[in-house]
């Protein structure tokens, strides 16, 4: 006979608790990919994405996945997207303790915000953050997110879509004068 279950927590046959994760997978991707036809119903960045937060998730029987949250097609330099907001409307209603991305870029590339979950927000609530591809683990290794690496890879994130932002106007405003 299997273990008694409450909502986070798991008992053995021995009487043990076992810390039990309820896990939100959280997919995003700024732009669809180009071969992204009416055959398909995402792009291949999000399978991929889909298929290493899966595979991660299959190595630890303590991890279990609530659901899965996907922005195809959203910035990441705001939270005002549809597949967060229901991440956040989950965690803030207790059905979730987990949130598992890719990497933090996946998260978000605003410095100040994506700082501002994983330091103030998640551990307000008591929520477990892991960036595989980061190495970040909230819970396994609480100093993971608190190293120079965060904010650092964070900033860099954030320069990267105001980098990318100002070569696009250039490259439209290079257009225009042509016309």
């Amino acid at each position: 006979m299997a273990g008694r279950k409450s909502k986070y927590s798991l008992e053995n046959l021995n009487g043990d608790k076992i810390r039990v994760w309820s896990v939100a997978l959280y997919i995003r991707l700024s732009q669809e990919d180009e071969d992204n036809g009416t055959e398909k119903s995402e792009s291949n960045s999000i399978t991929s994405q889909k298929t290493l937060l899966n595979e991660y998730i299959s190595e630890y029987k303590d991890l279990n996945i609530y659901d899965t949250y996907i922005d195809d097609g959203y910035t990441g330099t705001d939270f005002n997207r549809p597949g967060f907001q229901k991440l956040l409307e989950d965690m803030k209603n207790g059905n979730i303790n987990c949130v598992i991305v890719k990497d933090l870029s996946r998260l978000g590339r605003n410095y100040i915000e994506v700082g501002n979950y994983i330091e103030q927000i998640f551990p307000l609530y008591n929520v477990r953050f892991i960036a595989i591809n980061d190495f970040v683990d909230s819970f396994k290794s609480p100093t993971s997110t608190n190293t120079i690496l965060v904010p650092f890879k964070n900033l860099i994130n954030d320069e990267y879509c105001r980098d990318t932002s100002i070569k696009i106007r250039s490259a439209l405003n290079g257009r225009k004068k042509k016309r």
